[in-house]
């Protein structure tokens, strides 16, 4: 019994090393660290769950409806699909009732981001857990010398992996959460939820948390899949396949997290927010127009737009995201994207504020930022934009 707890001490040990590898970079400065131990320290107990699954299953086997449906398939590889998708389910609930949990105590999700972050903080923390028995089992029944590589690979990759599919489940959740704002933005670029609307009309539920169950559904069916996916590729020795869907996953990860919408502060004290100088029906016109030029890929004039407009409602959530989003369209590589990025290397700064204040500067007297004209004659309109003329102060 003193072995075994001396094992147990050891194989904690050489798992918090890459997890305390991880904390140094995932532990942000002027994040709550507070919250984020206890993320990582809830998430550690998250296996608990899974074990009590198992030994439940071990002890009455008649309520073991994995090994009731693999009876009923006769092909081997499908039968690791269902029990690699099983697995999933298991560990991809766990993990995220963590993250869910602790935002609704503490309210700590600001932007899209921060759910990515905790997430990840969480997925670390199951993690190091589920690496300690690991580490442990393979100890005792092969020999500290079979554990360098399995150790090695499991720190790095395996590791690694459940930030994958966390992060990914986070990154929905993150949409979920600011689903009002999101939805809004969407609706004006003529976007319909269909779906939303069918569900919540079958389960007498409003559209809005409709949306939000499907969001959080598709993040953690994405995460459940990812997580099968590594485990099949695993269990027929594919190590190069692992290695490049690790890498090309966590890529897009770090892409998903580098734009700008996902910045984008999404939370507002109402008691603080300003009130916007413009008239509703003026601004619900322009933000369609908004729409319109977004869906044609005219991103910059949708940055000068929203420049204009939150200098009359700053604090105007979809217009930020439009803005946002057309920056995080703008492509690098392209003549707009070059211009931006060399005159205004800051990634964290307004694109063209800049730009704005120069303008301002020159005028001694602020002038109308937009103003809704009916055309002068009296024909009728042969087109969209000749119902109203749209002009945008200098």
């Amino acid at each position: 019994m003193e072995n075994q707890g001396i094992l147990y001490i050891f194989s904690g040990a050489l798992a918090l090393v890459p997890a305390a590898i991880w904390l140094s970079f995932l532990l942000k400065k002027g994040k709550r660290k507070s919250i984020q131990i206890i993320i990582f320290s809830l998430s550690i107990f998250s296996v608990v769950p899974v074990f009590i699954l198992q030994y439940f299953v071990d002890l009455f086997p008649q309520f073991n409806i994995l090994e009731f449906l693999q009876s009923q398939i006769h092909n081997q590889n499908a039968n690791y699909i269902l029990l690699f998708i099983s697995v999933g389910i298991v560990e991809e609930i766990v993990k995220q009732a963590v993250l869910r949990l602790v935002d609704r105590k503490y309210l700590l999700i600001q932007t899209i981001n921060d759910s990515i972050h905790y997430s990840l903080i969480g997925a670390l923390g199951f993690a190091f857990a589920e690496n300690i028995f690991y580490i442990y089992a393979i100890y005792t029944q092969l020999g500290i010398q079979q554990l360098i590589v399995p150790y090695l690979f499991r720190s790095i990759f395996t590791t690694t992996a459940h930030l994958l599919f966390s992060g990914f489940f986070g990154y929905y959740y993150g949409i979920a959460k600011f689903s009002l704002n999101i939805t809004e933005q969407t609706k004006w670029m003529g976007k319909k939820q269909r779906f939303a609307n069918f569900l919540g009309s079958i389960m007498n539920m409003p559209r809005l948390q409709a949306i939000k169950e499907i969001t959080i559904l598709k993040g953690l069916g994405i995460a459940i899949a990812l997580h099968a996916t590594f485990n099949f590729l695993l269990q027929f020795n594919q190590i190069l396949p692992v290695v490049i869907f690790i890498i090309c996953g966590f890529s897009l990860l770090l892409y998903k997290l580098k734009q700008k919408s996902g910045k984008l502060i999404l939370v507002t004290d109402v008691s603080e927010q300003r009130a916007s100088t413009m008239a509703k029906k003026d601004q619900d016109v322009v933000v369609e127009l908004l729409g319109m030029w977004f869906n044609d890929k005219r991103y910059v004039d949708v940055i000068h737009i929203c420049e204009r407009l939150m200098q009359r409602d700053p604090d105007n959530k979809i217009i930020q995201l439009f803005k946002a989003k057309a920056l995080d369209k703008i492509d690098q590589k392209s003549a707009y994207g070059k211009i931006l990025k060399n005159i205004f290397p800051d990634k964290e700064k307004s694109s063209i504020s800049s730009l704005v204040n120069e303008k301002t500067e020159l005028s001694k007297k602020p002038q109308q930022i937009i103003e809704l004209t009916k055309p002068s004659s009296e024909e009728k309109p042969k087109k969209e934009s000749d119902t109203f003329n749209l002009h945008l102060g200098q």
